[in-house]
């Protein structure tokens, strides 16, 4: 175990350093820890003692990366007896069992026969892990005390100061901490405080103490309304936010946060006409205009919604936010030329804008342009999306190259992590399938399994591909495992009951496992599909009809339209029956499923001239 201790060894040369060294290693470094606060979690914003630790160290030029001081001589000269090396263990070992309030009496007397900054630092942050604030203020004060300068000290004792409820003394120490700054940069660094308070009143009071000594700043007046809208108090919200405007009118950050405030009292009518009358008066308030759009966009007036957005852009030609929303809108519209302009210009703004080139591709694919598709793909090389976007390129040139160019893609990726390995076999295995080469996909879909044997998206696809080769056995005991492990797996479940549906005539268990999937997810096709293929299974013909047309309204795929197909001929509507399997065989005259049935039903079909 790499551990490095996080007190340096005192100024003593005796052997006692020798045993403090093996107990260290046998406890794990006093004072590092996993489950308890280190000396490197300190911040000087977050909730006072709650969740994770309270601070942070800021390590600057005089510290290093532990938050320690470097020069040696600046430590104390204390002799380590068996009284302080107690108190250490016991501490240590305390802040491992979570007993806060323990770890911080221990550390606090350590720190006061020390004289150790540090153990005074650890005494605080243990106190306010308990909560325990007039303790916090104690050590918090002594370790300002030992450590003049640090900005830490100030700030973790104007946090006990905040949680005890003593608002005045916070007061002092935040007028320390602000010197000669400006108030509108110093009401930034209160306001990141109090909005991480547990203590509501203090967090407040604070506020407003703020805000009458400096009535004429739309900027205090601005953090005060953040911090009444993080404690949902929606009368000092409003109240501050239209002191806020009207010491700085059209400022389009109060008015946003203004709008937001209506929105979440309910008033809807009254934010979309507050926001229309905003943008009439100050036309170059940006962000008013977006939130304009957005809600147009809700009610699905999309024309209105770009025409807004033409505006923002018209106001600034460089927003790059702006022009990627404008081309969502114009593909929405379906004015692919218009979208395309604005996505090509985001990107000559940001030329490492993916989410642009990943809607470009898109656009591409739609028109079955793949070798384009391909070409955004392949520019798209940021870390996090380089591998995904290779993928893409695969898909591409399976439409381009054939399979053997698509998979020769694939073998030539270098994954890094189980996810990539993951992906580009499953990206593998599905390619194989679109071949309907189903021994070779699961061949394949092993071979990961073999390395990856509780992966669950392996597992499903192998299971998927079992099925499509009459293999109930495997499909099911893959299913089974899948849906022990994750019993709300709605695809698993889904997959299962068609399985046990389509190939077994175990109609009622089929039943059941599709009806857990479809409380799970009621609006997903593929689910509503099986429902229908289960009851045709039942021979309630009405029923699968039912559930057969809401999936095909909702997903017209030729699969679905298969099984519609054949219900609605069973039930004696063939005409209508014929109808949906030639609208499927013009989509798709190649698709074994729609084959195999028409050809069961004697229908011969043929695509249009």
């Amino acid at each position: 175990m790499n551990c490095r201790p996080l007190l340096k060894p005192f100024k003593l040369y005796s052997q006692r350093l020798i045993v403090f060294g093996l107990l260290s290693a046998m406890f794990g470094c006093v004072g590092v820890k996993t489950n308890g606060p280190s000396a490197n979690e300190l911040s000087t914003i977050s909730k006072a003692a709650i969740g994770e630790p309270s601070l942070k160290t800021l390590p600057t030029s005089q510290t290093d990366e532990q938050g320690v001081s470097d020069p040696e001589e600046t430590l104390p000269n204390a002799e380590l007896d068996a009284e302080l090396l107690e108190a250490l263990l016991i501490a240590d070992l305390a802040s491992y069992q979570q007993k806060w309030g323990q770890a911080s009496e221990k550390a606090y007397s350590a720190a006061v026969k020390t004289r150790d900054f540090r153990l005074a630092r650890l005494a605080s942050l243990y106190a306010m892990r308990d909560k325990d604030y007039s303790s916090a203020i104690g050590s918090a004060k002594l370790w300002r005390e030992l450590q003049a300068n640090s900005g830490d000290a100030q700030i973790t004792l104007v946090l006990a100061f905040l949680g005890s409820g003593d608002a005045e003394s916070a007061m002092a120490i935040f007028a320390e901490r602000r010197g000669d700054k400006l108030i509108d940069e110093h009401i930034k660094e209160v306001g990141g405080i109090l909005v991480r308070q547990d203590n509501q009143s203090s967090a407040l009071d604070v506020a407003t103490r703020y805000v009458n000594e400096f009535p004429d700043s739309a900027q205090v007046a601005l953090s005060a309304a953040y911090v009444a809208q993080t404690f949902k108090d929606d009368d000092l919200t409003g109240l501050w936010l239209e002191k806020a405007l009207a010491a700085r009118p059209g400022w389009g950050l109060a008015a946003q946060m203004k709008s937001n405030l209506l929105l979440r009292k309910g008033e809807v009518e009254e934010r979309r006409v507050y926001i229309e009358d905003f943008i009439k008066e100050y036309p170059a308030a940006n962000a008013m205009r977006v939130s304009f759009a957005a809600e147009l966009a809700k009610k699905e007036d999309f024309d209105k919604a770009l025409e807004q957005m033409q505006i923002v852009i018209a106001n600034d030609v460089k927003n790059v936010g702006a022009l990627s929303y404008a081309a969502a809108l114009a593909e929405q519209l379906k004015q692919t030329d218009l979208a395309d302009k604005y996505y090509r210009k985001a990107i000559v703004l940001d030329p490492a804008n993916d989410e642009a080139r990943w809607a470009l591709a898109r656009r591409a694919i739609q028109s079955e342009d793949y070798a384009r598709a391909e070409l955004h793909y392949q520019k798209i090389v940021s870390e996090g999306s380089y591998f995904r976007a290779q993928l893409q390129v695969a898909n591409m040139r399976y439409h381009t190259k054939g399979l053997k160019g698509a998979i020769d893609t694939l073998r030539a990726l270098d994954p890094k992590t189980e996810a990539e390995y993951v992906d580009r076999a499953t990206a593998r295995h599905y390619l194989l399938l679109q071949d309907r080469m189903y021994d070779e996909a699961y061949s394949a879909i092993n071979e990961t399994l073999a390395f990856l044997p509780d992966n669950v998206e392996l597992v499903y696809a192998r299971a998927l591909v079992a099925a499509e080769l009459n293999d109930v056995s495997t499909a099911e005991d893959d299913l089974r495992s899948i849906i022990g492990k994750f019993p709300e797996h709605a695809n698993a479940l889904n997959a299962l009951g068609y399985t046990l549906a389509d190939q077994t005539d175990r109609y009622v268990e089929a039943k059941n496992l599709i009806l857990k999937a479809l409380s799970l997810r009621p609006n997903d096709a593929h689910i509503l599909d099986s429902m229908g293929w289960v009851y045709y299974r039942l021979k309630d013909y009405d029923q699968a009809v039912e559930f057969l047309q809401r999936a095909y309204d909702k997903t017209p795929e030729v699969e679905v339209a298969a099984h519609l197909g054949e219900v609605l001929w069973e039930k004696g509507e063939t005409e209508r029956a014929k109808t949906v399997w030639k609208e499927a065989f013009e989509k798709d005259n190649e698709n074994p499923l729609l084959k195999k049935t028409i050809d069961r039903y004697g229908i011969v079909l043929s695509l249009p001239n």
